[in-house]
């Protein structure tokens, strides 16, 4: 029973800080109750307790998700919620599968638990299919000294200083049960010296940014936030507004008065501009009269191969109003954009019909990363789902990062007055730390942010409010872009090459055991001489 209480306390205590931000710190020690479960323990056992510890943290942490399938699939709150406790219960499942490898490899090995549990975690929720990237680093943008490394591992990698140091505070609160070797107290030492070093490295990055930064030219911004309301049928214009003259542009005149240098919408309502010569007619004049670029998402529809294709499309306007550049959203979400295989596949596509309701707009996909030109600012724009995944931002900005900024655009009233937006942005905030580059995530309902290179937050808008937002973005056409950014899957690739040289050393020590155990039972049974 202790054990099983002990694997929920860390279940509920590793999502808490995705929930709070202030309580950043809770992610520190949060793995430590599942560490004493885990004592002793075999694999499958290691398996279920960690498997009730993963199905409570992400449900805890995605609570909205039984919320956000009403909305999207307008199905009954009952079969929404058991759709999300099917969910919950299989990304649940990959701490489960992270326990039971930490506990086959401790116990073959005599103890390494300060390099095996670390590294096993990082690489089993790396490797395995979630819907959604989620990191524990995502709860930590309070907590600025923590995130500045992470351009050079990336996220995964302040994962892996949590559970260090959760792996840390278990050897001190169980001196006893682990043996105390010279070299186990040369790994402690170690262990120690690399959380200072992450911690120090942290220290020191964020002075030393701020202290560039004051040195840079600023960009002056404008974001609406528009507020639409969700729907799944494409929306009439707003009261006392047409498709040529919407609410956003009225917003953006105001903006721009302000002092706005370029100006973004979100992802939101159906705006009508690729479908509609007289929209982009009526843009185009509205624009020129101030002379300021605009930024907005919209659903543009092409034939491809004789098919009617739809893509979720960021387009940019010039100061003339002329559509100067396109971005086509490249990962589309599971479900809710497309179905993957082999869901997709004529046999099991009925199936998914009966289960996930009508089909909801399938996308296309787009093919390429585009930076907008912004006189100077190279704007790389990411849509929604975009900003969950590290690899592939690092891609957009690659080794030519001198002079961007991310934008990201999202519509999140599909999950409600949650925390996931607040979730999203913090996402969001680790992405451009990744790649030391400002970050605009402009949400519809809010909070929209801005943030600088090291993550500090240079302005926020309220949640689940319309709102217009003004930031001056510190901006040095040569400065953007890290490590990381050229080396995306670089510390990944060295911790799974760690975890096989564990799982090579462990299976060498199980046959040297076979060996010399048979070799003793074979001298007991041996027949002696008189």
């Amino acid at each position: 029973m202790y054990r099983l209480l002990f694997a929920a306390l860390s279940g509920f205590l590793l999502c808490v800080p995705w929930l709070s931000i202030n309580l950043y710190w809770v992610g520190w020690f949060a793995w430590v109750p599942l560490l004493f479960a885990l004592r002793d323990t075999r694999p499958m056992m290691a398996l279920l307790l960690g498997w009730l510890a993963g199905t409570l943290c992400f449900a805890g942490g995605s609570y909205w998700l039984a919320g956000f399938m009403v909305n999207l699939k307008q199905i009954s709150p009952l079969s929404s919620t058991l759709l999300a406790l099917l969910f919950w219960c299989y990304i649940g499942l990959v701490i489960g599968l992270g326990c039971a490898l930490y506990r086959w490899l401790v116990r073959r090995l005599d103890g390494w638990d300060l390099l095996v549990f670390p590294a096993v975690m990082v690489s089993v929720m790396a490797l395995y299919p979630m819907l959604f990237k989620t990191h524990f680093a995502d709860g930590q943008v309070s907590f600025l000294p923590a995130l500045q490394a992470i351009d050079i591992t990336g996220a995964p990698g302040l994962d892996a200083m949590m559970m260090l140091f959760s792996v840390l505070v278990y050897r001190m609160l169980t001196p006893r049960r682990l043996p105390q070797t010279p070299y186990s107290r040369l790994a402690q030492g170690l262990a120690w010296g690399l959380l200072a070093v992450w911690l120090g490295y942290g220290y020191i990055s964020l002075y030393e940014w701020d202290r560039r930064m004051q040195q840079w030219d600023t960009r002056r911004i404008g974001l609406v936030q528009p507020n639409d309301a969700i729907t799944l049928d494409i929306p009439a214009p707003a009261v006392g507004f047409t498709r040529e003259s919407p609410p956003e542009m009225l917003a953006t005149e105001r903006l721009v008065a302000a002092g706005a240098q370029w100006v973004a919408w979100p992802e939101a309502r159906y705006k009508g501009y690729f479908d509609d010569y007289s929209v982009r007619d009526s843009y185009a004049r509205a624009i020129a009269r101030h002379g300021v670029p605009l930024i907005f998402h919209d659903v543009e529809r092409r034939w491809v191969d004789a098919q009617r294709v739809s893509f979720n499309t960021v387009a940019l306007l010039d100061g003339q109003g002329e559509m100067t550049a396109q971005y086509r959203k490249m990962l589309r979400m599971p479900f809710g954009e497309y179905l993957p295989e082999p869901w997709s596949w004529p046999v099991l596509k009925g199936l998914a019909d009966l289960v996930f309701g009508e089909f909801l707009r399938p996308l296309g996909a787009g093919s390429e990363h585009t930076a907008f030109d912004l006189n100077g600012m190279r704007v790389v724009p990411k849509v929604c789902y975009e900003a969950a995944f590290p690899g592939f931002v690092a891609d957009a900005i690659s080794s030519d990062g001198a002079g961007k900024m991310l934008l990201f655009l999202s519509q999140d009233n599909w999950f409600g007055e949650t925390s996931q937006p607040f979730h999203h942005g913090n996402m969001s905030i680790l992405r451009g730390v990744e790649n030391r580059v400002p970050m605009a995530h402009l949400i519809n309902n809010g909070p929209s942010l801005v943030s600088a290179p090291n993550g500090r937050r240079l302005a926020s808008s309220v949640a689940f409010n319309r709102a217009e937002l003004l930031a001056d973005v510190p901006f040095s056409e040569q400065a953007g872009g890290s490590f990381y950014s050229r080396h995306p899957q670089l510390f990944l690739n060295l911790i799974y090459g760690v975890v096989i040289m564990l799982i090579i050393s462990a299976l060498w020590r199980g046959r040297s055991w076979v060996r010399r155990r048979g070799r003793r039972c074979s001298q007991k049974t041996r027949p002696t001489g008189n």
